[in-house]
């Protein structure tokens, strides 16, 4: 018990520290566009460059999970983040930043292709609510990586930004290094060709793929883009504050749906909140009404929080006894949302500017509503006794 509690301590430290690292990055653009003297279009390739190489990790790890050494590609993947943290804080050039910032990404994907799958093992009665927690902790994270950058700017360069997060990782590292994994947590199942094609074709995972890229690209699209949008009619710091806002209501809003996703459906939450977050995005991104805008943003955070480990939750209760690939097939769809977002906005800011390229996410939000819906249906059709539509 003692040594579950010590791993789930270690694996929510970890994501916080990814939350800090992946909201850094949208509340750095300006300095990047500084530093290097490049476009929107090509500061629109800074997040994707990050979430490629997380995704690739992700899905090729995933898919690996029953068959290696887990505690392993733990320790390896948290040691690299730490030297390709190293490497961005001393780089010279855009195109080097691309590439340490795709190997920080890779990195950070073999962690999180393990991490929850591990956490499903040891919390196998409560899945939803622990995955809830978990990307609860990520939100910290991330709610402190605007704020942490605004306080490295003040003083000093933004490569100090990488150093201090290279070091923050050193005690994770030893601490994987050290401790043993509880007996019997580890029970996965290595899938076959077969398999794979079986659980790729559930109306649940197709679904839950679908509206995971949705609410990726709204996401990805919002940390990366958000702070640069809001620069355009507010001091910087104020922008990446506006970040922070968005991002502290992911926390209330993970404890809440940690309880309500043992209450009410999966789903039905994620069509809900969704439909919810559609006037806010108006206001926001549309209409731009000032003396409402920030409300109106961390009322949007407070709704999307709970779509991807909802979502997620609810993909690999449909087969758990894969929970590794479906993880990498959850993670992978949310992090194509959250690498095609904020390059598709970064190439129309480049042609009609910044603030009518946001406006992309509404619609975006209006797909994520009804492929949810559509799933909802498809999986009580699917679960409907044979005959019974005749009834």
């Amino acid at each position: 018990m003692r040594s579950r509690r010590v791993w789930t301590v270690v694996l929510f430290a970890f994501v916080a520290g990814h939350g800090v690292i992946q909201q850094s990055m949208g509340a750095l653009l300006p300095s990047f566009e500084e530093e290097f003297l490049v476009t929107q279009e090509l500061l629109g390739m800074v997040g994707p460059a990050a979430t490629l190489g997380l995704l690739l990790t992700v899905m090729l790890v995933g898919m690996r999970s029953g068959a290696l050494d887990i505690e392993r590609m733990l320790v390896l993947g948290t040691a690299v983040t730490i030297l390709a943290s190293v490497l961005i804080s001393v780089t010279s050039s855009f195109a080097t930043l691309l590439l340490f910032l795709f190997l920080q990404g890779a990195s950070v994907g073999i962690v999180r292709a393990l991490d929850r799958p591990l956490l499903s093992h040891l919390y196998p009665d409560g899945r939803g609510r622990i995955f809830n927690l978990y990307a609860l902790m990520w939100a910290v994270g991330a709610t402190v990586g605007p704020l942490f950058v605004n306080a490295v700017l003040a003083n000093t360069d933004w490569r100090v930004v990488y150093a201090l997060v290279a070091l923050a990782f050193v005690p994770l590292l030893v601490g994987m290094w050290r401790l043993d994994l509880p007996a019997e947590s580890w029970s996965e199942e290595t899938i076959s060709l077969q398999a794979l094609r079986t659980v790729l074709e559930k109306p649940a995972v197709i679904g839950m793929v679908a509206a995971l890229v949705c609410s990726g690209a709204i996401e990805g699209t919002v940390f990366t883009w958000l702070p640069f949008y809001a620069s355009q009619f507010m001091p910087r710091e104020s922008a990446n504050v506006l970040l922070s806002s968005f991002l502290v209501m992911y926390i209330p809003a993970r404890l809440a749906y940690s309880v309500l996703v043992e209450r009410v459906g999966h789903l039905d939450i994620v069509a809900i909140v969704g439909l919810a977050s559609l006037p806010l995005l108006v206001i926001a991104f549309v209409l731009r009404i000032e003396a409402v805008f920030f409300p109106a943003v961390m009322g949007l955070g407070l709704f999307v929080a709970g779509f991807f480990p909802t979502l997620s939750a609810f993909g690999v209760d449909t087969t758990p006894e894969f929970s590794g690939p479906v993880n990498a097939i959850a993670t992978g769809a949310n992090f194509l949302g959250i690498t095609a977002g904020p390059f598709v906005v970064g190439i129309f800011a480049g042609r009609v500017g910044i603030t009518e390229a946001m406006q992309v996410i509404v619609a975006i939000m209006a797909g994520l509503v009804a492929i949810t819906v559509l799933t909802r249906f498809s999986v009580d059709r699917e679960r409907r006794p044979a005959g019974s539509e005749s009834v």
